[in-house]
C-alpha cells in the first residue's frame, strides 16, 4: 500500500502540474467542507489494483518519447520521421499509431480492415483458439500467432514482418525508426495494460455522478431519481449474467464476462469552484470509479473537466451549458452550450452584414455573461466588425430612451431568463428592433416571451423544435411509467440517454475495461444509438467531444412552421 499511495501522489502532482487551474484548485491545503454522499447512493470500495497496473496507468499518460511516437507519429522533440506506405516514403505524422489503433491501443475496424489490439499483454502472449472439452481434440495447441518478442515486434514495426514470419497487410506502414525510438515505442505499448482498471472488481463497477451546491433541491431530486431507478433496473435485469459465463458456450463468453453490478456514488461539490479539484480528489482517493456519468452544475464545468483529465477518468454527458471551450480527451458533452449559441450568432452576422451595431443585454445568470463575453470576443473577427456594446439589464432599464438605436442596422441580443424578460415593456425601446433571445436561458419555455416582443424576435434554439416531442418518446414514457417525471424534462431526458449510452457501450467493450476504449466505443456508436434527447441530432467522430453541433436561429413567428421550412434556419457554426 505505501507504494500504491506514493504512485498516486506522484502521478497526481505530475498530472496537475502542467494544468493552468491546478495551481488554484489542486492545493493540498485547500479548505473544503466534509463530504458526505447521500445514503441513497451506495458506496463500495472495489478491490485494490495491483501496483504494476497503477504504475502503467499513470505512465501511459505522462510525456515520453514512446507516447509521442504513438500519439503523434513524431519524436518528442518535434522532429520528423518517415514511413514507407505501399512503396511511398511519407511523413510519420500522417501515420500516428493512435490514428488506427486508437488512443487505447485496442484497435477498431476501418474501411473493411480489422485493426488489431496492440496493447502489451496481447502482443507478448500467443493468440490461441478458445476451447472447451467438446472441441479440445480439434483445437488443442492451435494458435493464430505466437507471442511477439521485442525482436520480432521490432521487425513488425519497421519491416512489416509478423511474429509468424509472414508479411503484414499493406495498410500497415513500415516506420523508419532508430533502435532507441523503436525501444521507446515498445516500452509505451507495454504500458497499455488494462488488467486492473480503477473502479472495477470481479463483481462490481464503480460509477459516480457530480452535483454542485448551486443546483436546487428539486433539480437534484429529479437527477437522482432518474439515476437510481435506471441503475436499480439495470442491475436487476443483469443479475444473472455473471453466473451465465460459467455455463455459456465458448463463443458466448464475450457476451457475459463483462457484466458487473453497478454501484453509483454521489460526489457533491460545495463552495468556491477553486476548491472543487481538491474535493474531487478526496472522493476519488476514498473510492476510485471507472467513469463519471451525468451530473449537473450551473457553474463552469472546467474545474471538473481538469480533474477528469488528470485522472484519465471518463466524464460522460454532464448537464452543463458551460463546458470548457477546449474540452479534453476524457469528457464528452451534449453540446458546447452558450459557446455554441454565441458562435451561431456570429454565423448569422456573416450572412446579415447590414448590422453595424450590436447591443447585448445581460441578466444575473452566469450563462448570460459568459455568452455575451464570448460573442464580444468573436465579433472582432468579422470584417467589417460591428460596433459592440454590452450592458446589464438594470442599466438598460435605467437608461434614457434608446429609440434612436432601433434602426434596421442595430441588432439586440437579450441574454435574459424568462423572469428577466418580464421586466421589459413596450416602452423599453424594442418594439421595432430586431432581437435575438436564448431558448436555453428561457429553459425552452417560450410562453415566457411577451407577445409584443415575439413578433420581431429570433430564437437561438440548439434543440429539436417544440413540436418534435416524439423524438423523446422513449425517455418520457420510461419516466412517466415509473412515476418519476418532473418539469425538468431536459435534465431527466439527458440523464436517461447518458445512462443508456453507457450501458450499450459497456456491452461493446466486452471485458476490455479500458477507460480509453470506453470513450472510443461511444465515439463509434453514438450516431446509431436508438436513444434520443432534447437535441436535434447526436453524433461523434474520433476526437469530437460535443455530440450536438448545431443550433436553430429562427424567427419566433416561424417556430411552429413545417420542418422543411425550419431547416433553413439550422446551422452548425465553425469552432
Amino acid at each position: 500500500m505505501p507504494t500504491i499511495n506514493a504512485l498516486l501522489s506522484a502521478a497526481f502532482v505530475v498530472a496537475i502540474g502542467c494544468l493552468p487551474f491546478a495551481g488554484q484548485a489542486g492545493q493540498t491545503h485547500a479548505q473544503t467542507e466534509t463530504v458526505n454522499p447521500q445514503s441513497i447512493i451506495r458506496q463500495l470500495t472495489p478491490d485494490s489494483a495491483t501496483e504494476t497496473s497503477l504504475a502503467n496507468r499513470f505512465a501511459r499518460n505522462q510525456p515520453s518519447e514512446g507516447r509521442s511516437l504513438f500519439m503523434t507519429g513524431q519524436p518528442s522533440d518535434g522532429s520528423s520521421i518517415s514511413v514507407l506506405s505501399q512503396g511511398q516514403s511519407l511523413p510519420g505524422e500522417l501515420f500516428a499509431c493512435a490514428n488506427c489503433h486508437r488512443h487505447s491501443g485496442l484497435g477498431t475496424s476501418e474501411g473493411g480492415y480489422q485493426v488489431p489490439d496492440i496493447t502489451g499483454p496481447t502482443l507478448f502472449a500467443p493468440i490461441e483458439v478458445k476451447q472447451r472439452e467438446l472441441y479440445a481434440e480439434r483445437t488443442e495447441g492451435f494458435y493464430t500467432r505466437p507471442a511477439y518478442t521485442r525482436d520480432t515486434l521490432r521487425m513488425a514495426i519497421t519491416q512489416g514482418i509478423s511474429a509468424t514470419g509472414k508479411t503484414l497487410s499493406k495498410v500497415m506502414p513500415r516506420y523508419q525508426l532508430s533502435d532507441a525510438q523503436t525501444d521507446a515505442l515498445i516500452n509505451y505499448l507495454n504500458t497499455l495494460d488494462y488488467s486492473a482498471p480503477p473502479g472495477v472488481s470481479a463483481d462490481n463497477l464503480q460509477l459516480a455522478t457530480i452535483i454542485t451546491d448551486d443546483v436546487s433541491a428539486m433539480e437534484k431530486q429529479a437527477l437522482l431519481s432518474t439515476l437510481n431507478q435506471f441503475v436499480k433496473e439495470k442491475n436487476a435485469q443483469t443479475r444473472h449474467e455473471v453466473r451465465r459465463v460459467k455455463y455459456s458456450p465458448w463463443h458466448k463468453d464475450w457476451q457475459y464476462d463483462n457484466y458487473r453490478h453497478w454501484e453509483l456514488n454521489l460526489w457533491e461539490l460545495r463552495g468556491d469552484p477553486s476548491t472543487w479539484f481538491a474535493q474531487l480528489q478526496q472522493y476519488y482517493d476514498a473510492n476510485p470509479v471507472f467513469a463519471v456519468v451525468g451530473g449537473t452544475s450551473h457553474q463552469r464545468w472546467e474545474p471538473i473537466s481538469l480533474f477528469c483529465e488528470a485522472q484519465a477518468l471518463p466524464c460522460l454527458f454532464p448537464n452543463t451549458d458551460l463546458p470548457p471551450d477546449r474540452p479534453g480527451h476524457y469528457s464528452i458533452y451534449f453540446s458546447a452550450g452558450m459557446n455554441l449559441e454565441a458562435r451561431r450568432v456570429i454565423y448569422f452576422l456573416k450572412k446579415h452584414t447590414h448590422y453595424n451595431k450590436i447591443i447585448q443585454v445581460t441578466g444575473e445568470d452566469i450563462r448570460s455573461t459568459v455568452a455575451a463575453k464570448t460573442l464580444t470576443h468573436r465579433v472582432t473577427s468579422l470584417s467589417p466588425a460591428p460596433v459592440s456594446e454590452t450592458m446589464p439589464l438594470s442599466a438598460y432599464l435605467n437608461s434614457a430612451s434608446r429609440t434612436s438605436e432601433n434602426s434596421a442596422n442595430t441588432l439586440y441580443i437579450l441574454w435574459l431568463t424568462g423572469s428577466e424578460l418580464q421586466k421589459l415593456s413596450p416602452q423599453s425601446g424594442l418594439t421595432d428592433a430586431t432581437t435575438i433571445l436564448s431558448s436555453t436561458l428561457l429553459n425552452r419555455q417560450l410562453d415566457q416571451i411577451p407577445e409584443w416582443l415575439s413578433q420581431q424576435s429570433w430564437l437561438l434554439h440548439p434543440y429539436s423544435l417544440p413540436g418534435n416531442s416524439g423524438q423523446r418518446v422513449r425517455s418520457k414514457t420510461w419516466l412517466y411509467a415509473r412515476g418519476i417525471a418532473t418539469p425538468y424534462e431536459r435534465l431527466q431526458s439527458n440523464t436517461y440517454l447518458a445512462l443508456s449510452v453507457l450501458t450499450e457501450s459497456m456491452m461493446h467493450i466486452r471485458s476490455n475495461f479500458s477507460q480509453d476504449y470506453l470513450i472510443e466505443r461511444i465515439e463509434h456508436m453514438l450516431e446509431n444509438s436508438p436513444e434520443t434527447s432534447v437535441y436535434q441530432r447526436l453524433s461523434l467522430a474520433p476526437g469530437q467531444r460535443f455530440a450536438s453541433k448545431g443550433s436553430y436561429l429562427i424567427p419566433l413567428k416561424k417556430i411552429d412552421g413545417s420542418a422543411e421550412e425550419a431547416r433553413q434556419y439550422w446551422a452548425a457554426p465553425e469552432q
